[in-house]
C-alpha cells in the first residue's frame, strides 16, 4: 500500500512539473516564440531538403552506390521520414506552446521519435564497423560486406530498434504524452521501472554505440596515420607514376577521404549526443531541469537529421558534385 501511494505521488510530482513547464511555454514572449520557430523551422527545412539530395544523389549516380553509402541511404530515408512527419508538428507546438493534436497522433509520434533514434545510432556504429573492416581488414571485407549484407544490417537494426520501443511502452506499461519537450515522451507509472529498465535501456543504446564508434575508429586511426608516414617520402614519385598505377593510387585516395568524412559524421553525432544523453538521464532520474535544457534537447535531436547532408557536400567531392547536378537539372556526372 505504501508503496502505490509513494508510486502515485512520484506521478503527481512529474506531471506537475510537466504542467509548470507546459505552462512557462506558453508564456513565452513574442521574440523568444518567433526566434525558437524559425530556428526550427531552418533545422527542418535542411533535414528534409539535404536529406532527398541525399537519396537522389545516391539513386541517380551509380558511382555513389557503394556499401558505406548504403549505410548512409538508409539513414538518410529515416531521416527524411521523422522530417515530414514528426517534426512539423513539434514546429506548430512551438509556434503555439501546446499540442494541438489528439492522442493517436502523440502515440504515432513518441513511437516514431524513439524508434528514430535508437536505429540513427545503431546505424551510425554499423557505419564505423564498416570503415574499420575496409581499412584494417579489406580481404574480409570484401567477402563479407556487400549490397545484401548492408540490406540485412539496416533492416535488423530497425528491428532491434522497434522492439526496444515497443517493449519500454507496451511491456512496462507506459504511454506517450505531451510535455516537457516539444515532441511526446514516454509517462511511467511507476518510477522505479523507469529508472531500472527503460533508462538501462537507452543508455545501453547509446554506450554500446559510442563505444564501437571510439574503438573502430581509434583503429582506423591508427592504420590510416600509419599509412600516410609509409607513404610520404614516395608520395611524390606516385604522384607522378599515378598514370601507371592510377586505379590502386587513385582507390587508396578515395577510401582515405571516404574514410575522413565517416569519421566527421560519427564525431559531429557524437557531440550532439553527449549533451543529449546527459540531459535525458537527469529527466528519468527526476532532477528538474528548466525549459530550455528541454528546448536544447529537442534542437540538438533534431538537427542529427540536418548535419550529414552538410558533411557529405562539404567533404565528399562526388556528393558535392552530384549536388550542383540536380540543382542544375543535368544529368548525373
Amino acid at each position: 500500500m505504501d508503496q502505490i501511494i509513494q508510486q502515485q505521488g512520484s506521478l503527481l510530482v512529474n506531471m506537475s512539473y510537466e504542467a509548470s513547464l507546459t505552462t512557462e511555454l506558453l508564456s513565452r514572449n513574442l521574440f523568444s516564440v518567433i526566434s525558437e520557430s524559425v530556428l526550427f523551422l531552418f533545422i527542418n527545412i535542411v533535414a528534409i531538403v539535404g536529406n532527398f539530395f541525399v537519396i537522389l544523389a545516391i539513386w541517380r549516380n551509380t558511382a555513389l552506390r557503394k556499401i558505406t553509402n548504403w549505410y548512409i541511404l538508409s539513414l538518410s530515408i529515416s531521416d527524411v521520414f521523422v522530417s515530414v512527419t514528426c517534426m512539423p508538428l513539434s514546429l506548430v507546438v512551438i509556434m503555439k506552446g501546446k499540442w494541438l493534436y489528439g492522442d493517436v497522433t502523440c502515440q504515432f509520434q513518441g513511437h516514431v521519435m524513439q524508434i528514430w533514434g535508437c536505429f540513427s545510432l545503431t546505424i551510425v556504429a554499423a557505419t564505423a564497423f564498416n570503415r574499420y573492416y575496409r581499412i584494417l581488414h579489406p580481404v574480409r571485407y570484401r567477402n563479407m560486406f556487400t549490397k545484401r549484407f548492408a540490406i540485412i544490417t539496416a533492416v535488423s537494426s530497425l528491428f532491434l530498434s522497434a522492439l526496444a520501443s515497443v517493449g519500454i511502452t507496451f511491456i512496462i506499461g507506459a504511454r506517450f504524452q505531451f510535455g516537457p519537450h516539444t515532441f511526446c515522451t514516454p509517462l511511467f507509472s511507476d518510477q522505479k521501472t523507469k529508472k531500472t529498465v527503460a533508462l538501462p535501456i537507452f543508455m545501453t543504446f547509446i554506450i554500446a554505440s559510442l563505444t564501437i564508434v571510439i574503438f573502430c575508429y581509434f583503429k582506423v586511426y591508427r592504420a590510416v596515420r600509419r599509412h600516410v608516414i609509409l607513404v610520404a617520402p614516395t608520395l611524390r614519385t606516385q604522384i607522378q607514376s599515378r598514370h601507371r598505377a592510377g586505379n590502386n593510387y587513385s582507390c587508396r585516395i578515395e577510401e582515405i577521404n571516404s574514410t575522413k568524412m565517416v569519421f566527421v559524421v560519427v564525431l559531429v553525432f557524437c557531440l550532439i549526443w553527449l549533451p543529449l544523453s546527459i540531459i535525458a538521464a537527469l529527466y528519468v532520474c527526476d532532477v528538474f531541469l528548466p525549459l530550455w535544457t528541454h528546448l536544447m534537447y529537442d534542437y540538438l535531436f533534431c538537427s542529427t537529421a540536418a548535419t550529414n547532408p552538410l558533411i557529405y557536400g562539404l567533404m565528399n567531392k562526388a556528393f558535392r558534385n552530384e549536388y550542383l547536378q540536380i540543382i542544375r537539372c543535368r544529368k548525373p556526372l
